[in-house]
């Protein structure tokens, strides 16, 4: 059995195109992991396809998910989410926000 364990004092962020991101494990099935960003380190909405599954959890702060052709969802802290692989969001940072991830590859 392996373990994946970072103490809460333990900074395992690293600069990334918008805010902070660390990546808590890493391996052919699954990344998981933190993304700290604030609403003036993003461009504005920014949308993609998702080539994974994508469950995410927000710890503080705000977001906003809108599905191409689908519902916008207001993600805040204590709210979780899930999204299947190729959907096309637009997110938005409303907040500071810190968010657990974890992308089934």
């Amino acid at each position: 059995m392996t373990a994946y364990y970072r103490p809460s004092t333990e900074d395992i962020t690293t600069p990334y195109r918008a805010g902070r991101m660390g990546h808590l494990r890493e391996d052919d099935a699954v990344r998981t992991g933190f993304w700290i960003v604030r609403p003036d380190e993003t461009p504005g909405p920014v949308t993609l396809t998702l080539p994974f599954d994508r469950t995410i959890y927000v710890v503080e702060g705000a977001v906003e998910y809108a599905v191409t052709d689908g519902p916008t969802y207001r993600i805040a802290a204590g709210d979780a989410a899930s999204f299947v692989k190729g959907s096309e969001v637009t997110f938005t940072v409303l907040e500071d926000l810190r968010q657990f991830y974890v992308d089934s590859l």
